[in-house]
């Protein structure tokens, strides 16, 4: 497979997501201004205890190009609205594997309003969800509108390393599938695969989002995949 993929995140969504996209041939830029924490090691499978300190950027490559993957490039950068454009460059889909609801909202913007497709994963203790959208199709905004004040992250409520080789699995799966367009696409552009609880066993849910009318990021988004949007 060809294409080019913007990962946001090296962490726990973000490795399983760059195994899985790299595994398939997508050329990839992995971006994340964060190092390597001791406490990381749990859920973050693709580090040992030997990358400590290294940037994650940096460390996930090196882990790539052991299973042999070359079309890797890195930056050790914060993904916001300023530096948005210069480092998705030419990237035909974004996802986001951070564990900052503003980042998130960032990439879902940016890739929005340049008409790129995006996938934006989330994972909390036991199950997490992915939300996917490309031109046309309601947005992360439609569903979330706005960055929560107060939203826990992995480090105060804890995760299980389990669900993020999970919801990175889906996330990589969605990625793949906006790449390739076609039918498959177009049904999951719009939608959010929601995993309740792994202990459970309950199958993944999908959750149609459609398109919120006043939506200031589908504004913003090129002409006719506004129009088609409805918003």
């Amino acid at each position: 497979m060809t294409g080019h993929a913007l990962i946001v995140g090296a962490g726990g969504l973000g490795g399983p997501v760059a195994y899985a996209l790299a595994a398939a041939g997508v050329r990839l830029t992995v971006c994340d201004d964060d190092r390597v924490d001791l406490s990381n090691l749990q859920r973050q499978v693709q580090f040992t205890i030997y990358d400590v300190g290294w940037p994650k950027a940096d460390a996930l490559a090196a882990a790539l190009a052991r299973r042999g993957a070359t079309a890797v490039r890195t930056l050790a950068r914060r993904f916001d609205a300023a530096s948005a454009a210069e480092l998705a460059g030419d990237a035909a889909v974004l996802i986001d594997g951070s564990d900052d609801p503003a980042t998130k909202f960032a990439v879902a913007d940016w890739a929005v309003a340049a008409g790129r497709a995006h996938v934006v994963a989330g994972v909390l203790r036991w199950g997490g969800t992915i939300f996917a959208g490309q031109p046309g199709s309601a947005c992360y905004r439609c569903l979330f509108e706005e960055p929560p004040d107060d939203a826990p992250t992995c480090a105060d409520a804890g995760v299980i390393g389990a669900a993020c080789a999970v919801i990175g699995g889906l996330a990589a799966e969605a990625a793949l599938d906006l790449l390739t367009g076609g039918a498959t696409a177009a049904a999951r552009a719009g939608s959010a695969t929601v995993v309740d609880d792994l202990r459970r066993g309950l199958a993944p849910r999908q959750v149609r989002i459609h398109p919120r009318p006043g939506c200031p990021a589908c504004a913003r988004a090129p002409l006719p995949a506004r129009a088609r949007a409805g918003c």
